[in-house]
C-alpha cells in the first residue's frame, strides 16, 4: 500500500528540487519564453520584423482570383485584391498580417470565405496553399513579362527571392 510522505519529507524534496533548480539541472521550458538556466533571459523570443512590398499587394488588382473556392468564387476582375495567409507560420499573429511574400490574388467572395466563414482551419490552409502555388508561379512569369511596370516585375522578383524561389527563365 501507498504511504503518504510526511509534510517534513515533502518539504525536503521541494528543498532539494528548488536547489537542483537553482543550479539548473532541471528539464528545460517548452513554453514560448527561453529557460532561467545560467542567466538566460526570461523575455519572449524576438519577433521577426514584417517584411512588406506594397507594389506586391498592388499587383493583385484587376488579375484573376487565384483561390478558386467552388461555389463561392465570383471571378470578378473588379473585386480581387491580394489576401494574407491567415497562418502563423507565415508571420500571422493576433495584431499582425502575414508577410507581404504569403498572399494570394482573391476575388472579394473567396477572401471573405477565407478570413470569415466557418469552414474548418484545414479546409482553409488547403485552399490558400494550393492558391499560394499557383501564386509564385504568376510571380515568376511577371517577373520576366517586359509588358509589365517594372515596380511589378521587381516587386515578382522580390517576393520569389524571400521564398527562395527562382523566376521562370525567358
Amino acid at each position: 500500500m501507498f504511504a503518504r510522505p510526511s509534510v517534513a519529507e515533502i518539504t525536503e524534496r521541494n528543498a532539494q528540487r528548488k536547489e537542483a533548480n537553482l543550479r539548473g539541472l532541471a528539464i528545460p521550458s517548452r513554453g514560448l519564453h527561453q529557460g532561467t538556466y545560467e542567466g538566460a533571459s526570461t523575455a519572449p523570443a524576438p519577433k521577426s520584423e514584417p517584411r512588406r512590398n506594397p507594389a506586391l499587394l498592388e499587383i493583385a488588382r484587376g488579375r484573376p482570383c487565384l483561390l478558386l473556392i467552388p461555389a463561392i468564387c465570383n471571378h470578378r476582375l473588379d473585386t480581387t485584391v491580394a489576401c494574407h495567409s491567415n497562418l502563423s507560420i507565415h508571420g500571422k499573429s493576433l495584431s499582425r498580417k502575414a508577410d507581404d511574400v504569403y498572399i494570394v490574388h482573391g476575388c472579394a467572395a473567396c477572401h471573405t470565405w477565407l478570413d470569415t466563414s466557418g469552414a474548418p482551419a484545414a479546409q482553409k490552409e488547403a485552399a490558400f496553399m494550393a492558391a499560394h502555388m499557383r501564386q509564385v508561379f504568376e510571380w515568376r512569369l511577371i517577373a520576366v513579362d517586359g509588358s509589365e511596370p517594372e515596380r511589378f516585375r521587381n516587386a515578382a522578383r522580390w517576393a520569389l527571392d524571400q521564398l527562395n524561389a527562382t523566376p521562370t527563365p525567358q
